[in-house]
This record gives C-alpha cells, sequence and structure tokens, in this order.
C-alpha cells in the first residue's frame, strides 16, 4: 500500500508541476496532454489552464488511470487510495475533485480556482508540485507549459 500510495503521489506531483510568475494581459484558455507508464500503472493526464495574460486563474485536470492489468485486490487499494487523495483535495477551499471507478479505470476530475490561497494550501500538503516559485501563490501559463513539455507533455489545439 505504501508503495502504491508513492506512485499515486509521484503521478499527481508530475501533473502538477509548475513554475510561477507575474504579468497580465487577455483571457486564454490551453491544454495539455501527457501520458505516463509507472510500476504498472498507466495514465492520461489531460490539464486546461484558464489564464488572464500569462496568470492561471483555474486549472483543471482530467487524469484517467488504466488499472486493467491488476487483480481485483490491487484495484480495491488503488480505488481506496484515490477515494483519500480526493478526500484530500476537497478539503481545500477553492478545489474540486471527483473520482469515478470503474471495473478496468479510475478517473479524477480536479478543478482548482488558483486566484485565492488554493494553491498555496495544495503545495504546502504535498498535493501539487511547484517549481521555481516566489511564495505569491500565482501560476505562469509560461512556465507550466515549459514544464509540462520537458515531462512528455503535448500542448492539445
Amino acid at each position: 500500500m505504501k508503495r502504491m500510495k508513492r506512485v499515486v503521489v509521484g503521478l499527481l506531483a508530475l501533473g502538477m508541476a509548475f513554475s510561477m510568475t507575474a504579468c497580465g494581459g487577455k483571457e486564454q484558455k490551453v491544454t495539455y496532454r501527457g501520458e505516463v507508464e509507472q510500476s504498472g500503472l498507466k495514465a492520461t493526464d489531460t490539464m486546461t489552464f484558464t489564464a488572464k495574460g500569462d496568470i492561471v486563474e483555474r486549472m483543471e485536470e482530467t487524469i484517467e488511470f488504466d488499472i486493467s492489468s491488476f487483480d481485483d485486490a490491487t484495484k480495491e487499494q488503488l480505488n481506496t487510495a484515490y477515494e483519500e487523495f480526493a478526500g484530500q483535495y476537497n478539503e481545500i477551499e477553492g478545489v474540486s475533485c471527483t473520482m469515478k471507478a470503474e471495473n478496468d479505470s479510475i478517473v479524477l476530475n480536479i478543478d482548482v480556482d488558483t486566484t485565492g490561497d488554493a494553491v498555496q494550501e495544495l503545495t504546502s500538503k504535498g498535493l501539487l508540485d511547484m517549481e521555481g516559485g516566489d511564495g505569491s501563490g500565482k501560476i505562469s501559463l509560461k512556465a507550466s507549459g515549459s514544464s509540462l513539455e520537458s515531462n512528455g507533455y503535448e500542448k492539445v489545439e
């Protein structure tokens, strides 16, 4: 179970690796998609950022886990672990997380309003990995995109 938690945390941290800077401008929406496999757990991560200028105001993330290669006991452990993660996300104001488990997949939908304190709280709880942050709690669209692309994500047109 401890190993599975590490896998889960690793995948979530990878999916939410960001850098921060400040800037203003027009509103835009950008989506990135990446696929990860770790310890037999396959995941497709889709992240959509809504930003004004370079500052992200909302993050929406859908992570689809393919658990078809695991036995029933492991699937149940994964379901329990992801239910716990969804609960941790939902404890934070400005964050909504839903989990849907089916026989061969688990889907997490995470929605974060980044205009309040949610980013700082997620970071302090280890649910969001911020690179190069200045402590302001702001997320740079440009830096986030660069970080995701360097981790194998592709920008979706």
